[in-house]
């Protein structure tokens, strides 16, 4: 069995580690016209600077997490549903370029079945519950801005609210410490 750690080095190689955490969180509240949400909404939820650039082999974890809320019904019908999907997206930026490193889902989707299709039912739900997330992210050194950044994709039943709420991204970063003589 191969064995990687180097016990018997001379000299100890120096890590950094640090905490950055997220400036200028925005709640997500989605507008929404006669009880139906608006189509093509995305929000900037949070954003984090890290500055690896004295760091060899830097490693980053990344954690959001955030309140999902809602209000929504459907009555009416046979078989009421009230659907929120919500996509989230881990975008970094370094030297300009934009890219979407990860995404999650957030689906949530109630429903009232009824075999006999005799009466009409009501549903009227109110939510709120955390949604969180994890990433390591291993990159070159350098300066790079990460951000979390959410979709509306689906949305079925009328609402009265839908927001991302209290959003808060943060990072610890480690890396070896760079010898400069």
């Amino acid at each position: 069995m191969a064995n990687n750690c180097n016990y018997y080095s001379k000299k100890p190689k120096k890590k950094s580690i640090f905490l950055e955490c997220g400036f200028n969180p925005q709640d997500a509240v989605f507008e929404i016209d006669d009880g139906e949400v608006e189509e093509n909404q995305a929000f900037v939820l949070d954003r984090i600077l890290i500055d690896t650039s004295g760091l060899i082999a830097p490693i980053m974890m990344i954690d959001f997490s955030g309140l999902i809320v809602f209000a929504g019904e459907d009555e009416g019908t046979y078989e009421p549903e009230v659907e929120v999907d919500l996509l989230f997206r881990l975008d970094r930026i370094c030297n300009g370029v934009s890219e979407t490193i990860q995404t999650w889902r957030y689906q949530k989707e109630i429903d009232v079945e009824d075999d006999n299709e005799t009466a009409t039912l009501e549903l009227e739900l109110e939510i709120s519950e955390p949604f969180f997330v994890t990433y390591c992210d291993r990159n070159c050194p350098g300066c790079c801005e990460y951000r979390i950044v959410v979709e509306g994709k689906d949305f079925e039943g009328e609402f009265d609210y839908l927001r991302v709420a209290k959003p808060i991204l943060t990072a610890i970063v480690q890396g070896e410490v760079q010898d400069y003589y």
